[in-house]
């Protein structure tokens, strides 16, 4: 069976001692792989990873988590002390490695409430997310490229309703003739409705090893068509069941299609075979 790691961060530092090996580890499983890009120096490194190997593509972006100050550093990510925020979203920088042949999409990008740096107001905050994510949606369009979307929502009433918002930004660049070749929403944790509502604009949604763990998104699964999903790892994070609490890798994907496989009453191969078209498809992998 072929599988498609449709969102991977096989690139970052997290894998600097043994890249070769955990790639190694995910072809000899059928596993090719997206790594994903989080702002303008990991979708540099991004590429330079992806252009070195067969069945690697990459993604370019700027991640919601990049755009303010912030006061803790992932270590997976990140090799200085205190990463310097972007704050916008600087097209003539983007545009350099977007025509990049291993370049197959815009992101990962969105909104992330889950984090608000201490003293800012909370309008001020997601208005400069909703900003950048809108001038990643129409860099998309420009260059004709899905999205990879971002979107999390944050645990205190001022910061609830990210799916909403995002959905009004994604419909709004639809709404312009924008994104013809649409998206998929990463690391998907919304419910059956959301899902409902990404796939009347066009959106598949990937799933993560979450499912292994978390109930009500395993209840989701159960629900949401295969036609609509993809699956990823978002290694290193979200290691599956029984794995959780270690480093993530692309291997660990067929775990994850395993797990919906299982909700689902269906056999691996069968999602294997409708998450890897979905893939390709979507974009357009050789």
């Amino acid at each position: 069976m072929d599988f498609i790691d449709s969102h991977a961060h096989l690139h970052f530092p997290a894998f600097s001692a043994d890249g070769a090996e955990v790639l190694q580890r995910a072809r000899d499983n059928g596993i090719s792989l997206i790594t994903v890009g989080t702002k303008f120096a990991t979708s540099m490194s991004g590429i330079d990873f992806a252009e070195q190997h067969d069945g690697v593509w990459c993604t370019i972006g700027l991640h919601p988590g990049h755009v303010h100050d912030h006061n803790f550093v992932d270590e997976n990510e990140e090799t200085h002390d205190k990463p310097m925020p972007e704050r916008e979203f600087d097209e003539a920088r983007y545009k350099s490695l977007v025509s990049h042949p291993k370049v197959v999409a815009i992101g990962e990008f969105g909104l992330d409430y889950s984090r608000i740096p201490n003293g800012m107001d909370v309008e001020v905050f997601k208005n400069d997310q909703r900003n950048v994510a809108r001038q990643q949606l129409q860099f998309a369009t420009k260059h004709n490229k899905p999205v990879v979307i971002h979107c999390r929502g944050g645990a205190t009433a001022d910061v609830t309703g990210a799916h909403d918002d995002m959905r009004t930004l994604i419909a709004e660049e639809i709404g312009r003739g924008g994104i013809e070749r649409r998206g998929v929403i990463h690391c998907f944790t919304g419910t059956i409705d959301d899902a409902a509502k990404y796939a009347d604009l066009g959106f598949l949604i990937s799933i993560t090893g979450i499912v292994t763990f978390g109930k009500s998104l395993a209840a989701a699964v159960r629900e949401i068509p295969l036609e609509q999903m993809m699956i990823e790892t978002d290694c290193p994070y979200l290691s599956p069941v029984p794995l959780r609490g270690k480093r993530n890798e692309p291997a660990n994907v067929v775990l994850v299609a395993q797990a919906i496989a299982d909700v689902k009453g269906v056999s691996l191969a069968e999602v294997a075979r409708v998450t890897t078209e979905n893939a390709r498809q979507l974009f357009r992998l050789s």
